[in-house]
């Protein structure tokens, strides 16, 4: 069998590592797979589309493939080269290089009887052909920048798309710098800008933000420094998975119940801390009532600028400042600094100046010296033509085509809170598995790992609000919900008395932690031994962190009891209910009809 792996990313270096195994999990040949990459190095956009200072807002903990960690001493948030460096490495550790090929850039892709030709061309080399019978398509999100002209842009001196910015010298000295978006890059561009020698900044917006510090926030009580000798617990690592997903009753998890309750301790605790529901610490850019609901947004969890944004705008109101004095988040000072948030422009006149609102509703003529387009990327597949299903047809968790399994697209969905990478993986593993059953019929075992639970629906797609349908449009997931209907999908997802069997320590990873994948390679078809030593180890150290006492009630406490509770009762429920049903079976089946018999004469 052969298959194509179009891209050299996260996505297609961990597709191409697990069909070069998959011998060793399946009675099936090696498979030949092969990587083409266009660029001359691997890692996608962490390699060719960063910036000063960067770091990835996803921990490491979560972002680290399943079975190959990041190392002990690395950053619990690690910079764009360090993360090449990761997945360079990945390739070297399963000897992923032999078929890797660089500096080769895919042509286009066409259907050959039952299978498909690739055409590609080698940097300085002619057009050559490859026949397989599968193509993984792992390009990625962030590769054709999403670039457009608004009237008048053209009299604005320095125009760039983000993925053009490098440096903070790109700014200027005493310039006017306007960004377009407010996204997470926005937020670091806008950071690199206010802390270079820049006149202003000014961030604008659509629809408003909703900032989630990738740092679990420790506030300070009664103005007490907070003394800390490592950073806190990242926000990614910090759900507790039982009863949030894991052993959650599927009523209660596809109902709004969970979300409703989700977005009231959120809201409430950021209340609490901040001051305001956005945030924490953000008074400024706020979505519209209708649409700011945690089970719909994209949260930006790059919150560097965040105390430039809110610095001056903070309430003053008696109720505010008896709150602050008793807790609240640290407020970083910024020597006098501040991003101003303003609407979007509609359009930019003859010497390259707009006209927009603040928050306040005040009108503000700005002339800007530089534009930043932080308005993110396109996603387009120009070596397909239209015999082939585009990300919309994916129906199966956006993952290929119920028609077509032969054609897989992985990397393609965004999660609220959480990272691409991971899911990538689950999504490859799911692929490859459906893959394998349609081409080695009856040599892929059918039946679910004892030790695993059966397949169920879940709840896993962000929900549609205010005219926003992030789902559709953007592929936006929750990235909990999202890792474990994968692994129910591939019969990974452990059943609760083989976990306790397991030992303490991975009782309580497998429980307090988030979905880190390394949990659904302790059984299922893709099972490894390692998967327990991490559990015990890296995992379990970073979970068992706390957070703070009041994340640690809000988020975990309080949503384990209540959702605990309501899953057992319902489980209680469905299991008497099943009781009665069977005993009804038993008494009404030797008479032969669907009813109980009553007294003679009557129905």
């Amino acid at each position: 069998m052969k298959v194509a792996v179009i891209g050299g990313g996260p996505s297609g270096l961990v597709t191409l590592k697990f069909l070069l195994e998959a011998h060793k999990y399946f009675d099936i040949p090696p498979i030949d797979a092969r990587l083409f990459e266009s660029e001359e190095k691997i890692g996608g956009t962490f390699v060719w589309r960063i910036y000063e200072d960067a770091e990835l807002v996803s921990s490491k903990y979560l972002t680290a493939f399943s079975d190959f960690r990041f190392s002990p001493t690395a950053p619990d948030f690690v910079t764009p080269e360090q993360y090449v460096q990761y997945l360079n490495d990945y390739a070297s550790h399963f000897g992923l290089w032999n078929n890797i090929e660089c500096s080769t850039r895919v042509e286009h892709v066409r259907r050959r009887g039952q299978g498909h030709n690739v055409c590609f061309v080698r940097k300085g080399g002619k057009p050559e052909e490859w026949q397989c019978d599968a193509v993984a398509i792992c390009s990625g999100l962030n590769v054709t920048p999403n670039k457009f002209h608004m009237e008048g842009m053209e009299n604005v001196p320095v125009v760039l798309h983000s993925s053009e910015v490098k440096v903070r010298g790109q700014f200027g000295h005493n310039s006017n710098v306007v960004i377009l978006g407010a996204g997470e890059t926005a937020m670091d561009i806008g950071y690199l800008a206010i802390t270079a020698p820049t006149r202003s900044v000014s961030i604008c917006h659509r629809g408003g933000f909703f900032c989630a510090p990738k740092v679990i926030p420790i506030p300070q009580i009664r103005g007490e420094k907070v003394v800390q000798t490592r950073p806190n617990k990242p926000s990614d690592c910090s759900v507790a998975s039982l009863f949030d997903t894991a052993y959650t009753h599927p009523a209660l998890q596809r109902s709004p119940l969970p979300w409703l309750v989700y977005d009231r301790w959120v809201k409430g605790m950021h209340m609490l801390i901040s001051g305001t529901e956005e945030g924490p610490d953000q008074w400024v850019g706020h979505m519209s009532s209708e649409r700011k609901h945690v089970d719909s947004i994209f949260m930006c969890k790059s919150d560097r600028a965040l105390p430039y944004i809110s610095d001056g705008h903070r309430s003053e109101s008696w109720w505010n400042r008896k709150r602050t004095f008793m807790i609240n988040v640290p407020k970083k000072d910024t020597k006098g600094r501040r991003i101003d948030v303003l609407t979007w422009p509609e359009k930019f006149d003859d010497q390259g100046a707009m006209v927009v609102k603040d928050d306040d509703g005040n009108t503000k003529r700005i002339v800007p010296d530089v534009i930043v387009l932080a308005t993110g990327y396109r996603t387009s597949f120009p070596f397909l033509n239209a015999e082939y299903p585009g990300l919309g047809e994916a129906d199966v968790r956006r993952i290929y085509s119920s028609h077509d399994v032969t054609v897989g697209f992985i990397g393609f969905v965004r999660p609220s809170l959480g990272a691409i990478p991971p899911l990538a993986e689950l999504q490859a593993q799911l692929w490859i598995l459906r893959l394998l059953e349609h081409e080695f019929k009856g040599a892929i075992p059918t039946i679910v790992d004892s030790n695993a639970l059966e397949q169920y629906e879940l709840d896993w797609k962000l929900q549609p609000r205010a005219g926003y349908d992030l789902s559709k449009t953007k592929g936006g997931v929750d990235h909990e919900s999202y890792a474990y209907q994968l692994a129910l999908d591939i019969g990974a997802a452990p059943r609760v008395s083989y976990v306790i069997g397991r030992g303490l320590k991975v009782c309580f990873t497998w429980a307090m932690g988030s979905n880190f994948n390394t949990k659904f390679r302790l059984v299922g078809p893709w099972k490894w031994k390692g998967a327990a030593e991490i559990m015990e180890g890296e995992l379990f150290d970073v979970v068992k962190r706390s957070g703070g006492l009041v994340y640690l009630f809000s988020y975990t406490i309080a949503p384990l009891v209540l959702f605990g509770t309501l899953s057992i009762m319902l489980y209680l429920i469905t299991a008497v209910f099943g009781l009665l049903t069977s005993a009804k079976s038993i008494v009404v089946k030797p008479f032969g009809t669907g009813k109980v018999r009553g007294k003679l004469g009557e129905d």
